[in-house]
């Protein structure tokens, strides 16, 4: 429930800093609206690192998280290199050329490094949404890059040059001092490959696991019948429950958030089940659960306003949810 109060927090944040920096820096307006929407990009993409969080060997239910598309043990060298490439990415924006040539230099040579991982990302992230985000971040970078090039008025070849010549030593020293810190020489590639599921995983998983059965709608289903009106009974993880449209509602609402984006899917059901499933095992006696499906009512009805707004056949999904 903090998240939206943190992205509340991040916007009006950006905004200040965006004031401040048009203001400062004469940073033209387009510029700050794309700086704003790659921050944006950036936190979401946070949130899918957040809910793949699996390393290969953990048997998960894909429904509450998903696995690491950069191991644990290698996640140091990526986090280095992400981070070194933004500090790059926001100096060269700000300052353009107005640096002294070393420094200038040692920029825009972690700017093409920073190409490398993220075509690296790109790849293993192939047949996922959150490709946008370094995808994204290649193309800003490009284009800062070349933006730092063309306002340099003097030697822009040796500067470029220079550059270039720079990428293998940064590079190694950087590598260098992370393998100081318990990384490894290949840990680049061990990153990618030490996964499972991702594009260059090496690593198949262990069987998932079967998902809890008891949630509050399902609780409040076994209340008064005249109350919850049950329906019929279905079917979840094998084990038959009752089945009411209070029930039928909001599996359908879940699916569809699963369709839109299964990142957030993953993000909401990770928290509910770590607080619903624990509440609901609390609820066992006919007046409580009478009393959870009516404190469930006011978000029924919101289920249904996003059903009816974003599903051309609202009624057809929702009376298909459980069936035996």
């Amino acid at each position: 429930m903090i998240a939206p109060f943190i992205l509340i927090l991040f916007i009006a944040a950006f905004f200040i800093i965006g004031i401040y920096i048009h203001r400062l820096h004469k940073a033209p307006l387009w510029q700050i609206i794309i700086a704003g929407f790659y921050l944006l990009s950036f936190l979401w993409f946070c949130l899918f690192f957040y809910t793949h969080s699996a390393d290969y060997t953990q048997p998960i239910d894909p429904l509450d998280t998903g696995y690491k598309f950069i191991a644990s043990k290698h996640s140091l060298t990526y986090i280095t290199f992400f981070f070194l490439y933004q500090i790059a990415l926001y100096t060269l924006w700000i300052r353009k050329a107005s640096i002294p040539p070393i420094p200038l230099a040692i920029a825009l040579c972690i700017l093409y490094i920073g190409f490398i991982f993220n075509g690296l990302l790109i790849a293993q992230l192939a047949n996922n949404i959150m490709l946008f985000f370094p995808l994204f971040s290649l193309i800003i970078g490009i284009g800062i890059a070349a933006q730092t090039l063309n306002h340099i008025e003097t030697n822009i070849g040796k500067t470029f040059l220079l550059s270039i010549i720079l990428v293998l030593p940064v590079f190694v020293i950087i590598t260098l001092i992370l393998m100081l810190l318990g990384q490894e020489y290949n840990s680049i590639s061990k990153g990618l490959t030490e996964t499972t599921t991702w594009a260059f995983s090496k690593h198949s998983h262990p069987p998932h696991l079967p998902h809890q059965s008891h949630y509050l709608c399902t609780v409040a289903a076994c209340g008064s019948p005249s109350l919850v009106k049950p329906l019929r009974y279905g079917k979840r993880a094998g084990q038959p429950i009752i089945v009411n449209r209070q029930l039928q509602i909001a599996n359908a609402f879940e699916e569809l958030i699963t369709d839109l984006s299964p990142t957030l899917h993953r993000f909401i059901r990770r928290n509910y089940d770590k607080y619903g499933y624990d509440l609901s095992k609390k609820i066992k006696s006919t007046w409580a659960s009478n009393l959870t499906y009516i404190l469930m009512k006011p978000l029924e009805w919101f289920f249904l306003i996003c059903l009816y707004t974003f599903c051309l056949s609202p009624e057809t999904k929702i009376k298909k949810q459980y069936a035996y």
